[in-house]
């Protein structure tokens, strides 16, 4: 469930494009400066909306229009300008565009998010083990988790993504644009899973896309910015 109240994002006094001013480099802080006074500090809302427990919403709108800005409010990232929300629980965002490095396979990968919380140099117990063999099951990843990702298709390894998210148990799950760069049976296979997840796991979950026709097919409902 995720519920929001008259909320307005953007960024506050001090940030440029989302990052803090201040920098051991004085060009970056010059720069920087120079991006905040062109750099609206409200750049969506306010926005009321609520989604419950299993629901798989599409978030659409042109460039700029705050969908990036309004999922790292949510997950915690950025404080809303003004209004509310609440999740009833967890909220995680999960990254786009992160790089297939060679030389981890897809389980050693899911595993790293947890990692992440006990550290890298901890054991992980028995509930957390039982939770990324849980994720990779849910994700449809046992044939490929001691593959390496960096052979693997951007489909493949999007659900890998996801499934770092899972083991966070998250009651709401958001995905920037998940389905940028992937050929059409990947960006399909990507959406299925999502509207899967959502029904399956009851988490709410998010996704941006400028892709409408396919995200509106395996979607339950739309937030149009």
């Amino acid at each position: 469930m995720i519920k929001a109240t008259d909320i307005i994002v953007g960024y506050p006094s001090g940030h440029a494009a989302g990052r803090p001013l201040a920098s051991i480099y004085p060009d970056r802080a010059r720069s920087a400066a120079r991006q905040r006074s062109t750099l609206p500090p409200s750049v969506a809302g306010p926005l009321s909306f609520s989604f419950e427990d299993g629901e798989c919403v599409m978030l659409r709108g042109r460039n700029g229009s705050g969908k990036t800005t309004l999922m790292k409010t949510l997950a915690g990232l950025l404080k809303p300008l003004s209004g509310s929300f609440e999740t009833g629980g967890e909220a995680v965002l999960v990254p786009t565009r992160i790089p297939k490095v060679k030389g981890f396979t897809v389980e050693e990968f899911i595993r790293t998010g947890m990692l992440a919380e006990f550290g890298a140099f901890k054991r992980l117990d028995k509930r957390s083990e039982s939770d990324i063999a849980e994720a990779i099951k849910m994700m449809d990843l046992n044939a490929l988790s001691a593959k390496d990702i960096s052979r693997i298709s951007d489909g493949e390894f999007q659900k890998a993504c996801i499934a770092t998210a899972l083991t966070k148990k998250a009651n709401v799950i958001m995905l920037d644009e998940p389905t940028a760069f992937l050929d059409v049976e990947n960006r399909v296979m990507v959406l299925q899973t999502l509207q899967r997840l959502a029904h399956e796991t009851g988490s709410t979950v998010i996704f941006s896309t400028h892709d409408i026709h396919d995200g509106a097919i395996y979607s339950d409902t739309v937030l149009a910015l």
